[in-house]
């Protein structure tokens, strides 16, 4: 397991901090669900498309471990920003922005 550490890429802001088996990819979407002391969700979704990962990866310069085990990919950074893609009229106005931004 690894800790993935999702931040909003624009604000700096920490979105989630949990551990996981699986890493996402420049481009996928990310769904961040608020869930209750239960595991059941308690606010409506948000989804996040990926912009960046980073792995943080121990150099061959770094100190041997103490108990003797082999150095490891601990800490993930993923960089996103919300899907406006995925919502259609997020979408037009994001498009609409664009093209204004190019005259």
């Amino acid at each position: 397991m690894i800790n993935l550490r999702i931040v909003r890429h624009d604000r700096e802001q920490v979105l989630a901090d949990c551990e996981s088996s699986v890493l996402p990819n420049s481009g996928e979407v990310l769904q961040l669900d608020t869930v209750d002391s239960d595991g059941e969700k308690r606010r409506p979704s948000t989804l996040w498309r990926v912009v960046s990962v980073t792995l943080h990866v121990p150099s061959l310069q770094s100190a041997p471990r103490n108990d003797g085990t082999k150095h490891q990919v601990l800490q993930v950074d993923v960089e996103v920003l919300p899907d406006v893609a995925l919502v259609p009229e997020f979408a037009h106005h994001a498009e609409k922005v664009l093209s204004e931004s190019r005259l």
